[in-house]
């Protein structure tokens, strides 16, 4: 939301939702920290076995390699989404909640009727489709008091842009001391997501994982933008720069996350 309500503050967008009827409103970039954590792992694990893993956020991408390089399939990370994964977190703290997660993608309400992510989270609706809603209310979020929002680290906020995944896989490698070689290649957008794919089926990538966006800037640059033209990733990182925990591990301290699911089982 950082690059999105650009004429609010994102504490006052928190209220909004609340005014509309939401019970509570949680950052999906607690689930990036959690996805962080657990695809460093899995990395760590992977790369031993084959040469190249590719990241699992985007499931545009995740969907792309599927239909255009089925050869491949098996080098996409098993983790979890950040939006399932918090998902899970929520109903392991509640199991009566309903979950809608709010973002720019339209791609995530084809990923919540995936056969082994159905009932993780409940609805999806993009920004354009909160603001209708703020607008049919007659909430104006700049006149709005200022919510609380702090749930996640810097890395788990920096997530939404292109680049953000790697830096919060390299984090938790040298911050947990995670003995591996991280050859991050980062595409920004379907046209360099694809020529990394091209390169990695021909066993030319210079790199042992692709990080890889179907939006150019990333999430923050989804088809269901409040705005379309060029985002301003300093936002985001000014955003991330604003959270209390600075360390991933800071952020997960107080939940547990242990028994959470974070595998894809297809």
């Amino acid at each position: 939301m950082s690059s999105q309500f650009t004429y609010a503050k994102i504490e006052q967008v928190v209220s909004g939702i609340k005014k509309l009827g939401f019970h509570d409103v949680i950052e999906v970039a607690l689930g990036a920290d959690i996805v962080a954590k657990h695809e460093a792992k899995e990395f760590a694990e992977t790369i031993q076995n084959q040469k190249f893993m590719t990241s699992s956020c985007c499931p545009a991408f995740v969907s792309y390699i599927r239909q255009k390089y089925p050869m491949l399939t098996d080098k996409i990370s098993k983790s979890v989404s950040p939006m399932i994964a918090v998902s899970r977190l929520i109903k392991n703290m509640d199991d009566k909640a309903k979950v809608v997660f709010i973002g720019p993608c339209t791609a995530k309400k084809m990923e919540i009727k995936q056969e082994d992510l159905v009932g993780d989270t409940d609805y999806v609706i993009t920004f354009e489709e909160l603001a209708a809603m703020l607008d049919a209310a007659e909430i104006k979020l700049e006149y709005c008091e200022e919510g609380v929002l702090d749930n996640a680290s810097f890395f788990g906020r920096i997530f939404a842009r292109t680049g953000g995944v790697t830096e919060a896989v390299r984090h938790v490698i040298e911050s947990e001391k995670i003995d591996v070689e991280f050859k991050p290649v980062v595409c920004d957008g379907i046209k360099e997501c694809d020529k990394a794919l091209k390169m990695a089926r021909v066993n030319r990538l210079n790199g042992n994982f692709i990080e890889g966006m179907a939006c150019v800037g990333g999430c923050i640059g989804g088809a269901a933008s409040l705005h379309h033209g060029p985002k301003d990733r300093n936002e985001v990182d000014k955003y991330g720069k604003l959270a209390m925990e600075k360390d991933i591990n800071d952020s997960l301290r107080v939940f547990d996350i242990e028994d959470l699911k974070l595998d894809r089982e297809i």
